[in-house]
């Protein structure tokens, strides 16, 4: 009626809405709900109307689905005014329709309206939920605390939001495999997060039966109920590989022998890690950490079988220290091995001269750090009684050091590449000619150079070795980081050294760094040329000069 609120009207199957014509009334608006996939259904609703001109007016209904696409959804007794539905309705598809209905009389001449008929679709439960991809793939380290989260699935369902025939819960209905737990991980059942509910020491790669776990997950609309409908899809849970164990040599001692004068590799050092081989975790950094203060020795990590390739690369002088111990290490932990090199012609000499009763130590000073700083030495005698008679003795010398050395980083040259992912360049390590206690641990530390840290970082690893990284990616080029090295002898010596960082192109694991170049290189040699432009357009030339322009 004129003035009164828009009304809304419930629909039910098979009740024609009849609307009546009144001249007097025609701003009505009205409401209708049907309920999707019935048929020719309406509520009954009449319009206010004099019905005793009932038989002088012709309904008229226009608007999208009636006469206008998709046409003949809703039609309208031209004598009634009863409005049905003639097929299945879909919300999915048109969920709302706005109608007007009309009174004309026999020749055509409007007489009342038009008044508006407006028709909401409302929601079965007729569409399952759909996850967003039929497999989901998810990571979680080794080692993780409880709740870490691994992923999150997604499902959504066509029905109406605003209707608990879209309100979807999740849950796991099967692991494979169900070891060590069945009930490894859990999924929140409202937004989808997988997290693990494993205890951290038991989420351990080398131990689990598989690295690969498969989920089942299923969503269920109508909040879970039993009348919901369900949607499934699989999650692939991968464990990855933490640095957790450390390489350890599989020999406390480790020998060889090389023909004085050579070079080339004589011993190749077994590990043992129980990390993924295929990660870096697993790959070995050996070091020499003590026994070669002339740098004879380099050892290299063969990328193969992880062993360790000891070199001679430069065979030692000969001295009368015939005997180098070679003590190395195996990054992470506390893995040491001392491996031995003695020269085939050196046996026979010996470390000390008698002379008229005295014992002379020939030449000390060049075994003070590969040789023993402990000797026994096995000296004979003989009585000058009669008859004489002989024998030996056992006389113990000890060495004593002092600070004269300065400690030196190894090595001395590190490769990265240009677009790594890994800010991890190098691990680098202290040297030092001198004994404990004028050795390690070193502090190994950034030059002075200002704005240094604000590319570079080093973070401590042991008392020998540090950890050099990048705090945002370098072009292509050679860069020369400068490093200040410090011992703990008394007084402690400082070293201020380099270390050479060439940043590589890296193409299908292939570094190519033959063209990388220095910085300061390009940059004095830009500045020469600039210079000599100047020269050449505003020169000063003496009489008995020239210029060559470039």
């Amino acid at each position: 009626r004129s003035g009164d609120p828009q009304r809304e009207v419930d629909v039910f199957p098979q009740r024609p809405a009849r609307i009546s014509s009144r001249h007097d009334e025609a701003d009505i608006v009205l409401f209708w709900k049907a309920k999707q996939s019935s048929f020719a259904f309406t509520t009954k609703h009449t319009v206010p109307s004099l019905r005793e001109h009932l038989g002088d007016h012709i309904f008229r209904l226009i608007g999208r689905g009636a006469d206008q696409d998709p046409k003949g959804v809703f039609s309208i007794n031209r004598l009634t005014g009863e409005v049905a539905v003639s097929r299945a309705l879909d919300r999915e598809a048109i969920a709302y329709y706005h109608l007007q209905v009309s009174t004309t009389d026999l020749s055509g001449r409007l007489v009342e309206g038009p008044v508006d008929l407006d028709v909401s679709v409302i929601d079965q439960n007729d569409n399952r939920p759909v996850f967003k991809e039929p497999r989901y793939s998810g990571e979680v380290l080794e080692g993780s605390p409880t709740g870490t989260t691994v992923m999150t699935m997604t499902a959504y369902d066509a029905d109406d939001p605003n209707t608990d025939n879209a309100v979807l819960r999740y849950i796991i209905v099967r692991q494979l495999p169900d070891k060590p737990s069945p009930n490894m991980f859990y999924i929140d059942p409202e937004r989808g997060d997988i997290v693990t509910v494993i205890a951290p020491h038991q989420l351990d790669r080398e131990t689990l039966p598989t690295t690969q776990y498969e989920l089942e997950i299923v969503a269920k609309d109508m909040a879970g109920s039993e009348v919901g409908l369900t949607g499934t899809a699989t999650a692939t849970i991968t464990i990855t590989d933490r640095n957790d164990h450390a390489p350890e040599f599989t020999h406390s001692l480790f020998q060889a022998s090389v023909n004085e004068g050579s070079t080339g590799v004589v011993v190749n050092l077994t590990v043992d890690d129980r990390d993924d081989p295929a990660t870096g975790a697993w790959r070995a950094i050996y070091s020499i950490i003590n026994g070669d203060p002339n740098q004879n020795f380099e050892i290299q990590t063969n990328l193969d079988n992880n062993e360790g390739m000891l070199s001679v690369v430069k065979p030692p002088p000969d001295t009368d220290c015939y005997c180098s111990w070679v003590e190395m290490s195996v990054e992470r932990g506390n893995s040491t091995a001392k491996g031995h090199w003695c020269p085939g012609s050196a046996g026979n000499d010996k470390m000390y001269t008698l002379c008229a009763g005295m014992l002379y130590i020939k030449s000390l000073n060049k075994c003070i750090n590969p040789c023993p700083t402990l000797f026994f030495l096995t000296l004979p005698y003989v009585s000058l009684g009669s008859p004489p008679a002989s024998g030996t003795g056992t006389l113990k010398i000890t060495l004593e050091d002092e600070n004269d050395n300065a400690p030196y980083v190894f090595p001395s040259v590190a490769r990265v590449c240009e677009d790594a992912k890994d800010m991890n360049v190098v691990v680098i390590g202290g040297r030092d000619k001198d004994i404990h206690p004028n050795t390690d641990p070193f502090k190994i530390e950034l030059g002075k150079q200002p704005g240094l840290e604000k590319t570079w970082k080093i973070s401590r690893i042991n008392d020998t070795h540090s950890q050099i990284m990048l705090l945002h990616s370098l072009k292509k080029a050679n860069y020369n980081l400068p490093l200040v090295l410090t011992d703990s002898g008394i007084p402690p010596i400082s070293n201020n050294t380099e270390l050479k960082v060439q940043v590589c192109t890296c193409r299908k694991n292939r570094m190519d760094c033959s063209r990388a170049s220095s910085i300061q290189t390009n940059l004095l040699l830009l500045l020469g040329l600039v210079l000599l432009s100047i020269l050449c357009k505003y020169p000063f030339i003496p009489p008995s000069t020239s210029c060559v322009c470039v």
